[in-house]
């Protein structure tokens, strides 16, 4: 029986994975998980059976109701386990699911104002933002200077010649007494390239200030742990780790204590997750989310080579069965970007933007620009061809302008997902090539 950790290769596996991806059956080559990745048939088995059998509202007695409360009461609880939230007392929190994982930064940051207004964080009245991510983890920090809260923008460092990064050490100087909270992402949403967020987290905690963690670009190929990172925020989204259209943002319970969240006055500040969720989650999302869960207990199961059992709708994967998933995952997807890589550092017009080596540290979202043609140019050839990859900034448009490109063509960004295969990926190679030989 094939396992992982046999010596069958990782791209082995692609065949089963896409048996459980319905929409993979299309032909399209889905080349922008990035922005969000397919769902597997799980997810849609059971927002279908949540229609069917609790699309009602949750909190009352009759059977129905209680089922659909049961089903969001355990996303939650998925939401906490898959950060690495639920089994280690230092760490343990609450985690808030909302429409994205945008709309869930900006309820947070309207949360920091009003306890700064109220007085409640005492002295501390700056924030440091870095400029090096997604626009979601930026703009709700930086629009708060229009209330007298004091912003530090906290930029990316050149390494190499296509190469960026978040440097610790220049951050040190942005921090004083007065430093509220450090927001960063954990993974370059244009560099693929994974950032020190614990040695980042330290440094900012030895300063008294909290941290916020974008782990969108990261959370779908690495298994995120809040306990091993330290953060005190941490966000992703779900429809970017083959679940429903959903934010999950995890807090911890200290750096929620200071804070009121935004549903109806008369409902206790210490109602958590209720206190944050205002109009409660979107239930069918919330069944979709234990979609997911099913799922990565069933590629647990695959890479193992253990027989796949018929897990109860209460079963969530344990922490070893998530990381047996990932693991995998991160074995196929290293194998699928090399070839690409490959082709892509050895093309006399190509410009990698990132690292062009496949190696620990780098994940498959790659961004590249080709010398003498518009990447917008590029990847319309490409989608012509039935290749879903896409241009521009990716909302990380702060930082392509420091980089020195034009944030309304951007980069063309091919990101893969363990459920590409090494045929997609060649196909993908010898259309590229012949969209850039003829422009």
């Amino acid at each position: 029986m094939k396992t992982h950790t046999s010596t069958v290769s990782p791209l082995e596996f692609i065949p089963d994975i896409r048996l459980h991806f319905p929409s993979l059956r299309s032909g399209e080559v889905f080349l922008d998980n990035a922005g969000g990745s397919q769902a597997p048939k799980h997810v849609i088995d059971r927002v279908c059976e949540y229609f069917i059998s609790s699309f009602v509202q949750t909190g009352a007695d009759y059977a129905a109701s209680r089922r659909a409360t049961h089903t969001v009461s355990l996303a939650h609880q998925f939401g906490c386990g898959f950060v690495n939230a639920s089994s280690h007392s230092g760490h343990k929190g609450h985690c808030i699911l909302g429409a994205s994982s945008t709309a869930l930064l900006h309820t947070l940051a309207e949360a920091y104002a009003g306890a700064i207004a109220a007085g409640a964080l005492g002295s501390r009245r700056e924030i440091i933002v870095s400029t090096a991510g997604h626009e979601a983890n930026i703009w709700p920090w930086l629009k708060l200077e229009a209330r007298g809260i004091t912003v530090h923008q906290w930029h990316a460092v050149r390494s190499g010649d296509n190469t960026w990064t978040l440097d610790p050490d220049t951050l040190r100087p942005l921090l004083s007494d007065r430093t509220l909270l450090v927001a960063f992402p954990q993974v370059s949403n244009i560099f693929g390239e994974v950032w020190d967020a614990a040695t980042i987290t330290g440094i900012a905690h030895r300063a008294g200030a909290r941290v916020v963690v974008d782990g969108v670009a990261c959370a779908p190929h690495i298994l995120p742990d809040v306990h091993a990172l330290g953060c005190d925020w941490y966000v992703y989204s779900t429809y970017k780790v083959f679940g429903p259209h959903m934010g999950c943002l995890y807090g911890s319970a200290d750096a929620f204590a200071p804070l009121t969240g935004p549903n109806h006055p008369f409902i206790p500040r210490d109602a958590l997750p209720t206190k944050f969720e205002p109009g409660g989650v979107c239930h069918e999302g919330a069944a979709g989310l234990l979609g997911s869960a099913a799922y990565l207990r069933t590629l647990s199961a695959m890479a193992t080579g253990r027989e796949p059992t018929a897990a109860t709708p209460d079963e969530l994967p344990s922490r070893d069965e998530l990381k047996e998933a990932f693991s995998l995952i991160g074995a196929i997807e290293d194998a699928l970007q090399r070839p690409l890589l490959g082709y892509l550092a050895a093309h006399p017009r190509i410009r990698v933007i990132g690292d062009s080596a496949a190696r620990e540290g780098r994940l498959c979202t790659i961004s590249f620009v080709v010398r003498g043609a518009e990447s917008a140019r590029v990847a319309r050839a490409m989608n012509a061809q039935g290749f879903g990859c896409r241009f521009g900034n990716f909302y990380s448009r702060r930082l392509i302008e420091q980089i020195g490109l034009d944030p309304a063509d951007g980069v063309v960004r091919i990101s893969l997902a363990h459920y590409n295969t090494p045929d997609e990926v060649a196909r993908t190679i010898s259309a590229l090539d012949a969209v850039i030989a003829s422009i």
